[in-house]
């Protein structure tokens, strides 16, 4: 009968040895993956409060000026439009101009209605994108974020 209790306590105490180093095994993966949901939901979170939409287009020579407004409920750090693409596409070809590029194709941006260092919503930036040559021709226009949030619109020369 001792044999047998001996054998119970042995067997209680290797059980909650294990169940000690299983758990200290498993809890660090699980505060990773939970970490690594958190992120994608917070960026998921700021993909679904940004949204823009171009308001006008105007082509003017060889410079195209293009009015984008912050439609979304969340605002837009100016820093982070050094992030963003613009991208103009025909027939004829595509330019993927830079932000303040030394030469053409190039963008820039003005806030329009508002002050500060954020793009809050509600307000207006203008971008004056400067090209090479713009023939005659239809031309789609896409403005990415930098969180792949995009708008695109037609216009022609």
């Amino acid at each position: 009968m001792s044999k047998e209790v001996i054998t119970s306590a042995i067997l209680v105490i290797v059980s909650v040895i294990a169940a000690v180093a299983f758990v200290n095994a498993v809890l660090p993966s699980v505060y990773g993956l939970s970490e690594s949901y958190s992120s994608v939901a917070r960026s998921m979170e700021d993909q679904f409060k940004t949204d823009i939409d171009i308001i006008f287009i105007y082509p003017d020579g060889n410079d195209v000026y293009v009015w984008i407004k912050n439609v979304g409920s969340s605002d837009i750090p100016l820093s982070q439009l050094q992030y963003c693409d613009v991208f103009i596409v025909s027939s004829s070809g595509y330019w993927n101009p830079g932000l303040e590029a030394a030469s053409a194709p190039s963008w820039d941006y003005t806030l329009e209605n508002g002050d500060g260092d954020t793009w809050n919503r509600g307000e207006t930036i203008k971008v004056t994108i400067a090209l090479d040559a713009l023939p005659s021709d239809i031309y789609k226009l896409t403005f990415f974020l930098y969180n792949g949030v995009s708008t695109s619109d037609t216009f022609s020369t």
